[in-house]
Parts: C-alpha cells; structure tokens; sequence
C-alpha cells in the first residue's frame, strides 16, 4: 500500500526516482526482447545509433501487419497497466495504425489479476480510519478487475446498493516511470525512422500522459458523472450513477448501483430496443454536435439496459471534448458528405486537420470524390460507418494533414454507438437517418440565434483586425525607413552555406598562418631558432582558436539539450 508519506519521500529523492526508471526499463527490456523487439531496446539504451536503428527498421520490416500486431499486443498485455491503457488510445488512432494492428489493439482487456480483498480493506481503511462506519457491507469478491482499478459492491448503512471503485496501490511510481520509458522510445523512433516525423510521437506521449493523469484521480471521474447527470437529467431514457461525493477520494469512488445487464442481453427489433436505439441516437447527436462533450468509450461493457428498458451509462474515466470551433467544423463536415460536396470536404478536412507539407486541393477533392463514389455506388443502408471513416482519415494521411486526436475519439465512440443502435434496431435506415440529423444541424445553423452569436463573432474579429491594422502599417513603414528589408531564408537551407563560408574562411586562415610560418623557418631558422618556435606556437595556438570559434558558430544551431534531465524534475512536481 502506497501511503501519503511514502509519496512524499518519494518525490523528495530525484536519485530514488532514477534508480526506479533504470529498474522499469530493464524489466520492460526483457519483455521487448521476449516478443521479438530486441533491437528496439538496442536503439533505445545507444541514444538511437545509426546501426541499431536500422536493424530495429528492418526487423520491423520483416513481419506482416497481422504478426506484427500479434506481437505489439502480447508485449502490451505483458507490460501491464500503462502500456494497456496506452494500447487502447492507439487503438482509437485510426490516422496512425493500420487496420490489422487497430483489430489486434481492440482485443486488449482491460483487466488485471484481483487485488486480495486484504489490500482492498486497507485502502479503505486508510481512507475512511474504519470502513465499517460508513459501509455495513462490503463484499470481497470483486465485480470486476481492471488495470487501474477494482469494483466491489457494497452496501451503505442505511442499505443503498453501492459500487466502490478502489484504485490498485503504487501505480503513480510505476506509470511515471513507464511515461519516461515511451518518451525514450517516442524519441528514437521520432529521429530515426523519418515516415514516423508525421504522426508526432512525442506529443502523443504527452497527450496520454495528461489523459492518464486525469484518469487516475477519481475526483475527474466523479466531476464527469455529475456534469452528464445533469445536463441530461430531463431525458428519462438515460440513467446515470449517483455519486456520493462526501464518501469519494481521489483513489475511490463510490456510486449507486445501477440494476441491470449488458446492452446486448436486450432482445433486437422489439419496440422497446428499437425505442433504446432512438434514445441513444438522440443522445449521442445532442452530445457531439451541440455540447461537443461525450462519452468517449461507448462500449458494450458501459451501456447497461435497466429492467425498465432504459439506458445506464457507466465509467466516464474518458471524456472526449471539442472547441467550439472544432465542433462548427465537425457539423458542417457531416453536413458536407450528407450533400456530397467535395470541395466542402476538402477544404474542411483542411480547416480540421493541420497540413505537414503543401497540399494540392484539386487533388485532395478528387481522392474525396473516388471515396465517396465507392460509398454511393453501393447500398447506403448498409454503408459501414467504421470503413467509411477510416477512409476519410486515411485520405488526410495520404495528404500528410495530421487529424487531431479529438475527432479521432469522437469517430471512435460514434463507431462503437452504431454497432449498439443497429444490435438493437437492425432495421434502422442510415439514410434516412443520417438525412434527418443533417436536416436538424442545418436548422440549427440558420437559427436566429446562432446567427446573431455567428454576427457578434465575426464583427468582433473583424473590429479587433481593423483596430491593429495602423499600428501594424506604421511599424512596417517604419522598419523599412530605418532598416530596410530583410530577407531571411529558413534555417535548414541557411544552415549548410554558412556552414560551408565558416568551413572555408578556416581552412583559409589556418593556410595563411601554417604558409606564414614555413616562410618564417625556411628565412630564419639558422640564425633564429628561438624566434621560430615562438612562431610555431603562436600558429598553433591561433589555428586552434579558429576551430573553437568555427564550432562555437555551429552549436549555436545545434544545443545541447537538457530538456530530458530537467522532465524529471518537471514530472516529478507534477506527479506527485
């Protein structure tokens, strides 16, 4: 058990911290090498040799995406509860896996062996001084097993059927120091394998790393709850768990049970699945489209059907959200492929998406326009929603435009909601549908109101451009008057040719001198040796000098970088 006063001495001792990521990486070495990715771990542990890389690149190469896959998941399920959990973001991540490594990370439970119901009383106890004060029951054998938590049912005093969920001890030393680990990796593979650049490894590290820390304190998870539970508390047809706040931690949460069965245990087709489906449709559009706050993982295992034939949501660990903007652009993209407008879609996919290199908007249109005709050549009823989305983000990665990883979650949970709608009503016509909702995004569109709001942006922007537009004008004037125009070239196409004029001038200086000094030796050397070694030295002491200077000139573009020494001071602030 991980008590506050082990954290604390934790997060004193930097060395403590050190000594525990060496331990973690040579565990998570053996691993790598037990499932094929020895010459990952080579590359990693020499700071990315040419020679490791390329041999990890093409032992890489050598397996199929299915083995492949295979392999990544059997190493993932071996490293435990980070890596899982990093497993399953990748496996939403549809712009930077292929299918066959998406299906292989989908199969990735989200389970671990029990806790003993010992350490479970322990953290209770630690929490609550005696959890029999609050709790008349509490049973040992658990609901469920998961890789950050475990669920036990219990009762309150007064009798109320209630859900702990109890965060598993010593996972914050443990998950840092596997983030550090995938930040080593990210890195060599971001240097060496020069395709990877695009999907910026790094940043997704950090992104799982914000996510993973919200995740593991309950309060979130808690906040979350609350939030859904009231903005649609006058649905009828959806059901949320009470939390009980004042008997929460950041380490466990406590909710009332919600009765009830998996999603699929409803019988397809009756009146009351079709009626489920219509409720989860209505809100899953009213969560993505007009609050741009949903549910991020959907699945099967968190959509209960209630005896009385509604819908219980449970684990909002995950929430996904938009910006306002991204959630304009998100409904005029539906709105677009609704109305097969190609150009539209381009120039949203665009505005959505942030481009890597130039892109040829004629040719983006035209590979929207063939996706589109492969969709509509055949029967829209049975279009799958899940294919369809892939090739739309595959689209943006052919053009090197870089998805942001909300609209990746968003078309994850809307892939995982069709799969539960068309269980529930098989009969449901996607046309008409997806035509009804497009119908209500545009009304919504054109409403007064959002007009006025869309008015009241607009003139405000435009207000703030035409206020700054002077000042810009008289800095310009001003910079050309007294300092004319400049011309500044990127610094990877400057770099070579003052690299190349620093590289001359010094041999130049250092031939000038070293031919000044044989001149002096051959004039002078019988009459005065002395005066001659004077010479030589001070030669080369100044051919010396040149090359400090030429080297300083180099390192001003090429730093060292300390940035990996002080994260660990960073995270360690941060983490505990």
């Amino acid at each position: 058990m991980t008590s506050n006063v082990t954290k604390k001495r934790e997060s004193i001792s930097m060395f403590g911290v050190m000594v525990h990521d060496v331990q973690r990486f040579a565990t998570i070495a053996n691993v790598l090498r037990k499932f094929g990715f020895g010459n990952l771990v080579k590359a990693v542990s020499t700071a990315g040799g040419e020679g490791t890389s390329d041999e990890f690149v093409a032992e890489m190469r050598k397996d199929s995406a299915d083995t492949l896959g295979g392999k990544i998941r059997g190493a993932i399920e071996a490293l435990g509860a980070t890596y899982i959990k990093f497993g399953q973001m990748l496996s939403t991540r549809y712009d930077i896996l292929p299918k066959d490594i998406i299906a292989e990370l989908e199969k990735l439970q989200d389970g671990s062996p029990k806790m003993e119901f010992e350490t479970v009383e322990a953290i209770l106890n630690e929490a609550y001084g005696d959890y029999h004060k609050y709790f008349s029951e509490v049973v040992p054998e658990p609901l469920g097993a998961a890789s950050i938590a475990q669920a036990h049912a219990a009762k309150l005093l007064d009798g109320t059927d209630v859900v702990l969920k109890v965060q598993r001890p010593g996972l914050l030393p443990l998950i840092r120091s596997d983030i550090d680990i995938l930040n080593m990796i990210a890195r060599t593979l971001d240097k060496h394998i020069e395709e990877i650049a695009y999907f910026d490894l790094p940043g997704l590290i950090r992104e799982f790393e914000r996510s993973i820390i919200s995740e593991l304190d309950f309060c979130n998870e808690r906040a979350n709850i609350e939030y859904f539970a009231e903005k649609y508390a006058d649905n009828e047809m959806i059901v949320f768990p009470k939390t009980y706040a004042e008997l929460s931690r950041s380490n466990i949460l406590v909710m009332r049970k919600i009765e009830g069965a998996k999603i699929t245990t409803e019988i397809p087709g009756t009146p009351e699945a079709v009626k489920m489906a219509d409720a989860i449709l209505d809100i899953a559009f009213k969560m993505v489209f007009e609050d741009g706050v949903f549910h991020g993982d959907p699945h099967p295992g968190n959509v209960f059907a209630t005896p009385d034939h509604r819908i219980g949501l449970l684990d909002f660990g995950l929430v996904g959200t938009f910006t306002p903007r991204q959630r304009d652009e998100f409904t005029h993209l539906v709105l677009a492929v609704n109305t097969g407008d190609c150009s539209a879609i381009a120039r949203i996919l665009l505005s959505l998406g942030r481009p890597t290199k130039r892109v040829v908007l004629a040719d983006l249109e035209a590979e929207i326009g063939a996706i589109l005709q492969k969709y509509y050549l055949s029967s829209l009823k049975k279009i799958d929603a899940a294919a369809f989305a892939n090739d739309f983000i595959a689209a943006g990665q052919k053009f090197a435009i870089q998805i942001p990883s909300e609209f990746t979650s968003a078309v994850r949970a809307v892939i995982n909601l069709e799969g539960i709608i068309l269980y529930l009503n098989p009969e449901l016509d996607v046309t008409r549908t997806v035509a009804q909702f497009s119908r209500q995004l545009f009304a919504k569109k054109l409403d007064q109101e959002n007009l006025v709001r869309l008015a009241c942006q607009a003139g405000i922007g435009l207000a703030e451009l035409g206020r700054g537009v002077p000042s810009h004008f008289a800095q310009f004037m001003q910079d050309i008057e007294h300092d004319g125009m400049a011309v500044r070239l990127p610094e990877h196409t400057s770099a070579p040719l003052v690299d190349a004029v620093n590289t001359a001038a010094l041999c130049l200086s250092v031939s000038v001198m070293l031919g000044a000094a044989l001149v002096a030796a051959v004039l002078f050397m019988p009459h005065h040796q002395a005066a001659i070694w004077v010479i030589f030295v001070i030669c080369v002491l100044w051919s010396a000098a040149l090359f400090v200077i030429h080297a300083r000139s180099r390192a001003t573009r090429s730093k060292i970088r300390i940035d990996p020494i002080l994260s660990g001071f960073r995270r360690r602030k941060k983490w505990f």
